[in-house]
């Protein structure tokens, strides 16, 4: 169980590191820092609508990232 837990980290980090500077910052805060998605906004200066919709589409990158491999 714990090879199959490390292998799903690296998979993760793997995928996280196709991002770019913006959008990892906009994961990092979320749930790294767990800011709500109105303190994102306000540290990014943008509004929260945007963050909703940013985030939605991080996560689905994300998603798609580590289901094909």
């Amino acid at each position: 169980v714990e090879k199959a837990y490390d292998t799903d980290i690296l998979d993760l980090k793997s995928a996280c590191d196709k991002l770019n500077s913006y959008e990892k910052s906009l994961i990092n805060n979320r749930y790294y820092l767990d800011k709500t998605q109105q303190e994102v906004a306000e540290s990014l200066g943008i509004s929260q609508v945007k963050v909703s919709r940013e985030e939605k589409k991080i996560l689905e990158k994300l998603r798609v990232s580590l289901t094909s491999n």
